[in-house]
């Protein structure tokens, strides 16, 4: 009797699909594509490498004419979806690629400046304990960062950052042709699911007034 349970148990699981046990975490990494002159805009990608697939968020930073340059733009024209025409993440991505590619010959891309100036100033710090998602009977540290990306002459707005660790850092930094502005990423913890993961957000430095 034992043996024909152990069988029909190890039938069941083997008749389970596979994407069952599939990872579905992922990081959020940022690609800077590039800076357009004419329309003074800096075109930036939010990759989402998870299981679910999703296409590439677009943003942009408008310095033409804008009263708050630091604040970015997210594109949603080139998501619309031509059967529902609506604004569908999951769909195919063959025409947003040919779309972003027209974007993409327009742009100049960043140097890296020689010398990595850019600093994190920690204005504020929280710590709270949050419930473990692979262990409901755990707690893991959450910490809240409120904090600056400064350099001798410029500055960000205050960010916030929401990590599983205490470690911030600049992963990419970047001079913005012909203006007085640099964009840096930075880098955390920001996924505590699974073994965690990774998210990095872009961060505008303006002069400082």
């Amino acid at each position: 009797m034992i043996k024909i349970f152990r069988l029909f148990a190890f039938s069941l699981l083997s008749a389970l699909p596979i994407y069952s046990y599939a990872t579905v975490g992922g990081p959020q990494n940022i690609e800077i594509l590039g800076y357009e002159a004419n329309e003074q805009k800096l075109y930036l990608l939010r990759h989402y490498e998870d299981g679910r697939g999703r296409l590439p968020q677009l943003y942009y930073y408008q310095f033409k004419n804008n009263k708050h340059p630091e604040k970015s733009i997210e594109v949603k024209s080139l998501y619309i979806n031509p059967k529902t025409q609506k604004i569908d993440y999951d769909q195919n991505g063959i025409q947003f690629e040919k779309d972003l590619n027209k974007i993409k010959k327009r742009l100049t891309p960043l140097t890296v400046p020689n010398t990595k100036t850019a600093k994190i100033q920690i204005i504020k710090k929280t710590i709270q304990h949050v419930l473990s998602s692979y262990d409901p009977q755990e707690k893991i540290p959450q910490y809240t960062f409120l904090y600056q990306v400064v350099t001798s002459h410029q500055s960000s707005s205050l960010q916030k950052a929401i990590s599983y660790n205490q470690t911030l850092q600049i992963s990419q930094n970047y001079i913005i042709p012909k203006q007085n502005i640099k964009i840096v990423v930075v880098k955390y913890l920001g996924i505590p699911f699974e073994m965690g993961y990774s998210i990095e957000d872009p961060v505008l430095l303006l002069p400082k007034k």
